[in-house]
């Protein structure tokens, strides 16, 4: 029994690389760091990341949490039909070619899925090519789909919260007045690979009360599935990490109770359309809701009354190592009060081999930091500034 289940386990691990939204999502992630780079590189003549960077993130903490979930699924004996797994494909690929990675929240993607399967399900509708695995679909496997939605759903709100925010890009837009200012946007990739049953195969009941949910299949196969999850937020108004981690919490409460809701559904099918609806119109609410509440606050990177805010951090560079952070005002370099890039540049060049700089945190308290300068430095400090010359559309890295 063992042998077979890790057999099986194999083989469904090896079909993950014929899976195609395992090389849209590479191609999907290729592409967002190429644009990424082109937008920076034209807005501030420097990238901040290189263009291979989204696809590491792609690869990065999705895995593992893919992988514990996958015990959870395979635990409680849920099972997907394969007429699912099909179509959760077709939308992830289709949303993917938007470019609009909020499309590929596990509610839009699983949950518009789920409610295709179960209008094909109640007209009874013959499709060509794909009828043999509609022929498989009862109630009690269309209510596994939603609760492997409410499932994604919690593993994107902790996506989100853990690195949603981290390494956003930053931008220049224009302002109700027509000037320039900045702000961050959060645009990520993850894949999350899960092992699902799928019913007929080789693989008997292991325990008596095993499957827990699904009932009408007696025998099954294992398949790991790349689920692709994405996130897309422009923060305008604050910090990223203040209204970032703040949408991941809510999208994993709400996938809590989409998933609650989809349990009782294995008993009352209508509880999984309920829950199935809720996912969508409740994950729209959220991101709608985050934009109002960004416009109808004032910018935050943008002109300062006293003082040079960051609005970009080069990775590496010599503002990362003099603790730096985007948000945080410069208002003296070396003793000298900083308006704008040109005072900036002046005030380093008074002391060549050291800079000390005055620093209002995101706190409002002030602060010093300093270190040495080698030569070169003061010309790449690897800041980018929010200051009066994007007024001009000229902004460049000091």
């Amino acid at each position: 029994m063992i042998e077979l289940w890790l057999l099986e386990a194999l083989k469904g691990l090896g079909k993950l690389f014929l899976h195609p939204v395992l090389y849209m999502s590479v191609l999907f992630a290729i592409l967002t760091g190429y644009y990424r780079v082109k937008r920076e590189r034209r807005d501030f003549n420097t990238r901040l990341l290189d263009g291979y960077h989204d696809l590491r993130v792609m690869f990065s903490k999705g895995l593992w949490l893919g992988l514990i979930f996958s015990f959870v699924m395979i635990g409680a004996g849920v099972v997907i039909p394969m007429a699912a797994v099909l179509m959760i494909g077709i939308m992830t690929i289709l949303f993917g070619l938007t470019g609009r990675f909020q499309l590929l929240s596990a509610a839009m993607s699983i949950g518009f899925s789920y409610f295709i399967l179960v209008t094909i399900h109640y007209f009874n509708w013959n499709i060509p090519y794909v009828n043999t695995y509609l022929e498989e679909l009862n109630l009690g496997l269309l209510s596994s789909v939603v609760v492997l939605l409410g499932l994604l759903m919690i593993v994107e709100g902790l996506l989100i919260r853990m690195n949603g925010w981290k390494n956003t890009s930053p931008r220049l837009i224009n302002s109700t007045r027509g000037l320039k200012v900045g702000a961050h946007l959060s645009k990520k990739l993850w894949l999350v690979p899960m092992f699902v049953l799928l019913p007929t195969g080789p693989l008997a009941l292991p325990f008596e009360w095993w499957p827990v949910f699904t009932l009408g299949t007696q025998s099954y196969t294992l398949l790991c599935i790349p689920f692709l999850l994405g996130f897309q937020q422009l923060v305008r108004s604050s910090l990223p990490h203040a209204v970032i981690t703040k949408a991941g919490a809510q999208i994993f409460w709400l996938g809590a109770f989409v998933l609650t809701l989809a349990v009782t559904g294995f008993w009352a099918p209508m509880f999984s359309v309920f829950a199935g609806a809720i996912a969508i119109f409740g994950r729209a609410w959220i991101g709608y809701r985050h934009r109002t509440q960004d416009d109808s606050k004032p910018y935050f990177y943008s002109r300062q009354e006293k003082g040079m805010m960051i609005l970009g951090i080069l990775p590496d560079s010599p503002a990362e190592k003099l603790s730096l952070k985007v948000g945080e005002v410069i208002l003296k370099a070396n003793g000298v009060e900083v308006n704008n890039e040109r005072s900036f540049y002046e005030a380093l060049q008074k002391n060549g081999a050291y800079c000390k700089l005055e620093v209002k945190g995101t706190n409002h308290e002030n602060r010093f930091t300093q270190g040495a300068l080698y030569e070169g430095d003061h010309h790449e400090l690897g800041i980018i500034f929010a200051d009066d010359e994007t007024r001009m559309g000229r902004h460049k890295v000091s």
